[in-house]
């Protein structure tokens, strides 16, 4: 679906091309931040006493289940699991 009129399109297509490519970058990294911060939030509020293991799992079921087979996703959670860092 697309409800952007070309008009639209076109002047965002110009006003990123204005901007550096750090500028960019930083844009991205910066909504890249904000959706795992509102992933955090909706896998904390379906299950709020979730650990923080359970809780990098749940992220990457949130985010990348559907682009591996279930080998990999097996060997991924495993990985995850054996992995001692804070969730945040």
């Amino acid at each position: 679906m697309n409800d952007t009129s070309s008009t639209v399109e076109n002047k965002l297509f110009e006003m990123m091309q204005q901007k550096t490519e750090s500028e960019r970058f930083f844009m991205a990294a910066s909504m890249f931040d904000m959706a795992r911060l509102v992933s955090k939030a909706a896998i904390l509020e379906d299950k709020p006493d979730i650990s923080p293991d359970e809780a990098r799992v749940e992220l990457f079921r949130y985010w990348y289940w559907e682009d591996f087979d279930t080998d990999d996703r097996e060997n991924i959670l495993q990985a995850i699991r054996l992995i001692n860092s804070p969730y945040d």
